[in-house]
């Protein structure tokens, strides 16, 4: 009989553990996402990313990295946006950019 793969959520900060070789857990992320290409794993991402973490989430270089994984593996980019961003413009009421030091 067959074995049924394990399906995985990947959450975002495993991306960027991938492309940063300073990080303590690089070559374990590497690891796992090559068991994910070789089969073993049948990983799941999310559509979108809502957050208000500017400083390591909703900023450019999260955002090309996610999407550059995503390619790599044959998956849909996953769009990372602020509240701000996805809300209708009218109902913004505080408007912060993805420049912005807040990081709550």
């Amino acid at each position: 009989m067959r074995q049924k793969k394990q399906k995985i959520y990947l959450e975002t900060t495993l991306f960027n553990y991938y492309f940063d070789e300073d990080r303590d857990a690089h070559a374990d992320t590497v690891t796992l996402f090559e068991e994910c290409v070789s089969g073993k794993f049948e990983p799941y991402t999310s559509g979108y990313i809502i957050s208000l973490n500017f400083r390591h989430i909703v900023r450019d270089r999260t955002i090309e990295m996610t999407g550059a994984i995503n390619k790599l593996l044959g998956y849909p980019i996953i769009k990372i946006k602020s509240p701000m961003e996805v809300i209708d413009d009218e109902k913004t009421r505080y408007h912060l950019g993805r420049g912005s030091q807040d990081s709550s």
